[in-house]
């Protein structure tokens, strides 16, 4: 015999009597049963909306809602009068995802706001206290 097969018979003999030696299973409790029903609530219904924009009788682009995501959907090449798998035709494009939108307008409102808001605590420290109350005389 080679020495390079000693070992692997030795381990496979090994193994068969190891898994001979584990041939009962271990004792399982059982599981207590009880009366209490399951109930399921469904989820709210988180509707679809989509707005399509068209220019020419032509889809320009559809903007589509669907739960807490917002994508749009674009033609390739919408000017394009070549068909569909001729060569140089529109391809397919994928979905634009919106990852986050800004409200410009919003953020100068509470700018605005806050400065006003600083000018008014700033007035207010600038009052001088009232004039001590006279003694009282009966």
């Amino acid at each position: 015999m080679r020495p390079s097969i000693v070992p692997a018979i030795l381990l496979a003999l090994a193994a068969g009597t190891a898994s001979a030696q584990s041939g009962t299973p271990p004792k399982l409790e059982p599981v207590p049963d009880t009366d209490t029903p399951i109930t399921v609530t469904p989820r709210a219904e988180r509707g679809t909306s989509t707005t399509v924009r068209r220019e020419g009788g032509r889809i320009a682009e559809e903007t589509v809602q669907a739960g807490g995501s917002t994508y749009t959907v674009k033609p390739a090449n919408p000017n394009s009068t070549q068909l569909p798998g001729d060569a140089g035709g529109p391809q397919v494009r994928g979905p634009q995802w919106t990852v986050m939108e800004f409200d410009i307008a919003k953020k100068q409102k509470q700018r605005s706001a806050d400065a006003a808001a600083a000018a008014a605590a700033d007035n207010a420290a600038e009052v001088p206290p009232p004039p001590p109350m006279p003694p009282v005389t009966e």
